[in-house]
């Protein structure tokens, strides 16, 4: 019977023992499991934040892209399927000229190459209103640089002489005087602020080309090509950089 008791009485030592025991496990996994909720939580707001970056930037690219394709009808048609502005005036040249005061009408009709020349005039105007039109939006968070390319072509007269007069060297030549007549006439995208000029010639080549009149390709093909390169990271590590700032209690 005292054995008994005495049994008795040291089962509650031993099993108050268990309890803390099992309290301090219980304690420490709920430290565990919280310090990891914690990260866990970090890491979500991170890419929560790198998320609305992302978003804010695809939404400011298509603001762009959007004044980009309906630049004015008039001068140019925008070609989705080849992300390029087709040059609706008709030009075309004599065999084997480039300048554009040697467009095939200089030969048979004065004042109709002279309104030709008028209207690829107006049509650089467009172009350079366009871009200073998106130089000026307010809104874009980014730093974007302009690309506007001048894409010469030639019709497929098998014209060529020598490595340096052919129609691939010709389609340059013509995207070339093109961009030195709107510089005669003070438009220079040279000179615009953010804003850079490369000229290319596709010869008998380069898409999209005119298929029912084999001389209407002796045309243009505009590009304007917003530059963002690595603005977008910059951009998010600098949201980042500032959320943790602000969580930190740093000012």
């Amino acid at each position: 019977m005292d054995d008994f008791s005495g049994n008795k009485s040291s089962f509650w030592p031993s099993y108050v023992d268990i309890m803390t025991t099992l309290f301090a496990i219980m304690l420490v996994l709920f430290c565990v499991t919280f310090t990891h909720f914690k990260i866990t939580n970090g890491q979500l707001k991170r890419a929560q934040d790198s998320l609305n970056v992302y978003v804010r930037d695809y939404k400011e690219l298509l603001s762009i892209y959007k004044i980009v394709e309906n630049i004015d009808t008039a001068y140019f048609e925008f070609k989705k399927q080849y992300v390029k502005h087709i040059f609706k005036i008709n030009v075309t040249y004599q065999t084997g000229e480039f300048e554009l005061d040697k467009l095939s009408a200089d030969g048979r009709n004065p004042q109709e190459a002279q309104r030709l020349r008028e209207e690829i005039f107006r049509a650089g105007q467009v172009i350079k209103r366009t871009i200073e039109n998106l130089q000026k939006k307010e809104d874009l968070k980014q730093d974007i640089k302009y690309l506007v390319v001048i894409e010469g072509q030639a019709s497929k007269d098998r014209y060529y002489i020598d490595e340096f007069r052919n129609n691939n060297v010709l389609s340059y030549q013509r995207a070339w005087k093109l961009t030195e007549f709107w510089k005669s006439r003070g438009i220079d995208f040279t000179q615009m602020d953010k804003c850079e000029l490369l000229i290319s010639g596709s010869g008998e080549k380069g898409v999209p080309r005119e298929l029912e009149n084999e001389r209407y390709n002796q045309r243009f093909l505009i590009h304007i090509v917003p530059v963002i390169g690595n603005l977008s990271r910059k951009n998010m590590e600098q949201a980042i950089s500032s959320k943790d700032s602000k969580e930190n209690g740093v000012q």
